[in-house]
C-alpha cells in the first residue's frame, strides 16, 4: 500500500529551495549578528520552514516570510536593544564609504543640521569573513514612495539637498552620484505604523497599505539623506572616474575633472528626473535645474551659488504657486478632473500650511 509522503519536508531541504543563492550569506551571518545584538527575520534563520510547505497548494505570496529581499547586499533587522528596524549593509572592508560616513557621523559633525548624510549607526566586523564589514544605517524610504506631491514639497526637498551638498563640500567632501536613487527620506512620520523594508508598500506583517501617499506637508515636511558613500573622495580637486547612476558629461577615466562641480550637475538631473519627467506642474524649478546642468564644468554654479540661485527663484513663488499640485503623466487627467483636485489640493494645502510646524 502506498502513502501519501507528509506536507512538512525537511527544513534544511524546504530552506534550501526557497532561498535565493545571494540570501545564504545572511543565513551564514544570522548568529554573528545576533550575538551583535541584530536579529534577523524568520527567513534566515537556521531551523527555517517556508510555511507554505507545510500546506500543500498554499502560496509564498501570502507569507510575509515569503518576501525577498530587492538587493542582496542590503537587508533590514531588528535592533535587540530597543526593537528597532534598522538596515545591514555588506561592504568591502576597505571601502571609502566607511571612513566618509564615520566622520560624517560624528558628534560633532552630527550638531551641524545641515549635515543631510545618512548616519552610520554602527560598523560590525565578522571574524570568519575579514573581507568585508557590515554597515548598520538607519530605515529610511525612498525619495518617491510616496514623490513630492506640490511645488511647496519640492522646494523643501531641494532646500534640504542643497545645504547637505554644501556641508559635504565645504569638508571637501565629493559625493560623486547623488542621484535621486541616493536621496533618501525619514519616513517614519508619514508611516507611523512602519512599512516593511523590502516591499515598501506593505505594513512591517507584509499586509497591503491603506493609504501609501500620504502628505509631507500634513506633518510638517519630512527629513532628505544622502546615501551610499560608496565612491566618494575626500580633499580631492580632481579625480578619475565612470562610476556613478547619472551619465555626466565631464566623467572619464583618463581626464581629471572637478567633482564638486559634478555633484551640481548629478543633484540638478536628480531634481529634473525626479520632478520635471515623471510630473508636470513643477516647471516653475526650471531656471533653477538649467543652471545646475551645464554641460561645460566651467558653466556650472557651486553648491553655494545654486542655493543662492533657488532661493532668490523661492523668493517669486506666491501661495498660490507653492501649492501647486504635481500630476503624474503615467496617469493623465481629464480638464474637469484636473480642476477638481486642484482645487481640493489647495485647500488642504491653506489648512497642512497654517497647522503644520517645520520638521
Amino acid at each position: 500500500m502506498t502513502t501519501t509522503p507528509p506536507p512538512n519536508p525537511n527544513p534544511n531541504e524546504a530552506a534550501q529551495k526557497e532561498l535565493l543563492a545571494s540570501e545564504h550569506i545572511w543565513v551564514a551571518k544570522f548568529q554573528f549578528l545576533k550575538d551583535s545584538g541584530y536579529l534577523l527575520r524568520p527567513r534566515y534563520r537556521p531551523d527555517w520552514v517556508p510555511p507554505w510547505s507545510l500546506k500543500p497548494g498554499a502560496s509564498r505570496l501570502r507569507y510575509e516570510s515569503g518576501i525577498v529581499p530587492s538587493r542582496p547586499e542590503l537587508l533590514d533587522a531588528q535592533r535587540t536593544s530597543d526593537g528597532k528596524t534598522v538596515m545591514l549593509k555588506i561592504a568591502p572592508h576597505d571601502s571609502p564609504e566607511i571612513t566618509l560616513q564615520e566622520y560624517l557621523s560624528s558628534e560633532e559633525m552630527q550638531r551641524d543640521p545641515r549635515n543631510h548624510t545618512l548616519p552610520l549607526l554602527q560598523v560590525l566586523r565578522d571574524p570568519s569573513d575579514p573581507k568585508t564589514v557590515i554597515l548598520v544605517l538607519p530605515l529610511v524610504r525612498r525619495v518617491d514612495e510616496p514623490p513630492p506631491a506640490s511645488v511647496r514639497e519640492c522646494c523643501d526637498m531641494i532646500e534640504q539637498t542643497l545645504e547637505g551638498l554644501i556641508f559635504l563640500h565645504e569638508h571637501k567632501i565629493a559625493h560623486r552620484d547623488c542621484a535621486w536613487g541616493n536621496i533618501m527620506m525619514d519616513g517614519r512620520a508619514l508611516f507611523p505604523k512602519g512599512w516593511h523594508p523590502q516591499l515598501r508598500a506593505t505594513y512591517p506583517d507584509g499586509t497591503e497599505m491603506k493609504n501609501p501617499t500620504p502628505s509631507r506637508t500634513a506633518i510638517g515636511g519630512v527629513r532628505y539623506y544622502f546615501i551610499d558613500f560608496g565612491i566618494s573622495s575626500r580633499d580631492q580637486d580632481k579625480v578619475l572616474g565612470i562610476d556613478g547612476q547619472e551619465p555626466a558629461p565631464e566623467l572619464s577615466a583618463t581626464v581629471p575633472y572637478d567633482p564638486y562641480k559634478l555633484d551640481v550637475f548629478i543633484l540638478g538631473m536628480a531634481y529634473r528626473h525626479l520632478l520635471l519627467e515623471e510630473h508636470t506642474g513643477a516647471e516653475v524649478l526650471l531656471p533653477l535645474i538649467d543652471f545646475m546642468v551645464r554641460r561645460k564644468p566651467a558653466d556650472r554654479p557651486s553648491a553655494a551659488e545654486s542655493l543662492q540661485k533657488f532661493q532668490e527663484l523661492r523668493k517669486t513663488f506666491s501661495n498660490g504657486v507653492l501649492a501647486t499640485r504635481l500630476r503624474s503623466k503615467e496617469e493623465p487627467e481629464s480638464a474637469l478632473a484636473r480642476v477638481v483636485r486642484d482645487l481640493h489640493y489647495r485647500v488642504q494645502d491653506i489648512f497642512w500650511s497654517r497647522k503644520a510646524k517645520p520638521p
